[in-house]
């Protein structure tokens, strides 16, 4: 019997029919009460890793498992999956796959009840988890009618609702809005210190990890690589350039400034930490009067009229029959050319906006014009030849037998000559990297690589404009760069850009409008900067800044740093500037 929450015994897997272990020998062990992150690429192995702890594996999945692995006092060899749902909770990272009921509140209450819990102490659970996710007021609520965050949201509530001893996240959090994340992994975290829940949870949320998490589990290819507490793994450099994982913004300026020969006197892993050794550094350097930040004003720099090509004007949006109100009164214009970014809490209107875009939602009222056409009387097939689109969940678009059937389809579909076609496919695969790739079958890739085959298909229409939904929703680092490195090739190339996600990062990095949703409505309409240097309006929309951007928000305006800078390069080097002047280079 071991006194351990969980413990793998040189354990391996592999899937059946394939002779490759994608889990490697792992040898460590949880104990009770113990928060454990695991972070590593895509591919690392990460996902299969939660399977086998809660008993997917070996019990429902083939292939081979050698090795033990012990839950709860439970071999997953011996126990089965009644038996460990007992002591083990999971939350997937879509959450699709674990929603199955008629409400909101049957969701909640499945699993206390088939736990023979009291009723009265079901109905305080669902009170009290509906609550803490945000989703009171949506108890009989259609699961299927709620938007790809409130699912996740809801997921979450399942699964607390159990008060299991042991709680399992596979990328719970990769579809909830920025403050939701930090409420989620907060109450997590209030669960694992007043009842002692032991939490692994697979993440990319590096800043979340640094605040809440006991110790780092870092996966390549299967095996373990590293372990220690976030400090050891956030300073360790080498690991995270060879592996590709992100670490926190403010670990990313220590990292940066030590290897400049200006280590910081204390690695900073969190705001206050960063922020007290900036200052620090820059102590006793004279610095030039702050700068004054230009005032955020409504709407960005005028364009000509005739440049625009989404127009939206008075857009509302009633889901039927549950008379739900998702956008109200939504007026934009989006211009040729434009690299913009749509952004908000969860629920707030996004996708529905984005799918008015192209006609597979008709406006209640109001009117949605895209490159001249009136989506109300536009065929979607027609207006599919102007606007491209990448779901949140690539998984969604595909149907075809290999990656170059399905780049072909929409252009063959056309009625284009074999020649275009051809032609077409061609210049797609190798915009998206994709050449290798191009006799798989789709399904079998991974997560980016799908992804980057649908967005392959929407350029093979050659559309003027694209639209993104949360393409890098349960990407690692890597390929949230990679999709977004596709998407600012085709907007230097002259398309329009219009895409939503919760990677603030991204956001500030990559976008240079942003339009904040909030409870249907817009907030606000402005370049990224300007948005950003609102943290107390954003936050209304649930939105938190990037990290780096917060630091610097946080610092005493003497030291002239940026107030709202929106990369770790420009901060960087502000701070080198800084100290060169003075000669301590």
């Amino acid at each position: 019997m071991t006194n351990n929450a969980i413990e793998l015994k040189q354990v391996s897997y592999r899937y059946a029919r394939t002779d490759k272990y994608v889990i490697n020998n792992l040898d460590f062990s949880v104990k009770p009460g113990e928060f454990v992150a695991v972070m590593g690429e895509n591919g690392a192995g990460k996902s299969t890793l939660c399977q086998i702890i809660i008993g997917i594996i070996p019990n429902s999945l083939g292939g081979r498992l050698k090795g033990d692995v012990i839950v709860g006092g439970l071999n997953t060899k011996e126990a089965s999956i009644a038996e460990l749902a007992t002591r083990v909770g999971i939350v997937l990272d879509d959450p699709e796959t674990q929603l199955f009921t008629t409400s909101v509140r049957s969701e909640v209450a499945f699993g206390p009840e088939n736990l023979n819990s009291p009723v009265e102490e079901i109905k305080e659970r669902i009170r009290w988890v509906l609550d803490v996710v945000r989703l009171t007021g949506y108890e009989d609520r259609l699961p299927t009618a709620l938007s790809g965050g409130q699912k996740q949201r809801l997921a979450i509530a399942a699964a607390l609702a159990m008060r299991p001893s042991i709680l399992v996240l596979d990328e719970a959090t990769s579809q909830v809005d920025p403050l939701g994340v930090v409420e989620v992994l907060t109450l997590v975290k209030e669960l694992n210190q007043k009842y002692g829940m032991t939490i692994v949870m697979t993440t990319d949320q590096s800043e979340e990890v640094a605040k809440l998490a006991d110790r780092v589990l870092v996966l390549d290819k299967g095996s373990l690589v590293a372990e220690g507490t976030p400090r050891q793994i956030f300073s360790d450099t080498a690991l995270f350039s060879r592996l590709m994982i992100r670490a926190p913004q403010v670990s990313q300026l220590g990292m940066k400034l030590s290897q400049a020969g200006h280590p910081l006197k204390s690695f900073p892993v969190s705001l206050e930490e960063g922020c007290q050794g900036i200052i620090e550094l820059l102590a006793d350097k004279p610095a030039s009067p702050p700068k004054r930040e230009p005032e955020a004003v409504t709407g960005v720099e005028a364009k000509p009229q005739n440049d625009v090509i989404i127009s939206v004007k008075d857009l509302d949006y009633v889901y039927q029959p549950q008379d739900v109100k998702a956008v109200k009164n939504v007026t934009f214009d989006v211009h040729k050319g434009e690299f913009v970014a749509i952004i908000g809490q969860n629920g707030s209107g996004k996708t529905t906006v984005l799918k008015n875009l192209l006609g597979l939602l008709k406006p209640t009222s109001g009117s949605v014009m895209v490159a001249g056409m009136d989506t109300k009387t536009t065929a979607v097939a027609e207006l599919a030849q102007h606007v491209g689109f990448v779901l949140q969940n690539p998984d969604q678009q595909l149907f075809a037998e290999t990656v170059e059937d399905e780049i072909s389809f929409g252009p063959r579909n056309l009625g284009l000559d074999e020649a275009t076609v051809k032609d077409r496919l061609e210049q797609a695969l190798k915009l998206v990297g994709l050449e290798a790739q191009r006799k798989e079958f789709p399904p079998a890739l991974s997560k980016g690589e799908r992804a980057k085959v649908v967005i392959a298909s929407a350029l093979a229409l050659n559309p003027e404009v694209i639209v993104l939904d949360e393409p890098t929703t349960g990407q690692d680092y890597k390929g949230c760069h990679q999709i977004m490195q596709i998407a600012r090739s085709l907007h230097e190339e002259g398309r329009t850009i219009v895409f939503v996600t919760h990677h603030m990062a991204l956001v500030a990095e990559y976008a240079r409008r942003v339009i904040v949703m909030c409870e249907g409505e817009i907030l606000i309409d402005d370049s990224t900067e300007r948005v950003f240097a609102r943290p107390e309006l954003v936050r209304r929309a649930h939105i938190i800044p990037p990290q780096i951007t917060e630091l610097c928000q946080m610092l005493p305006e003497e030291l002239s740093l940026p107030r709202t800078p929106l990369s770790v390069s420009q901060v960087y080097e502000t701070i080198l500037a800084r100290l060169g002047k003075n000669g301590n280079q």
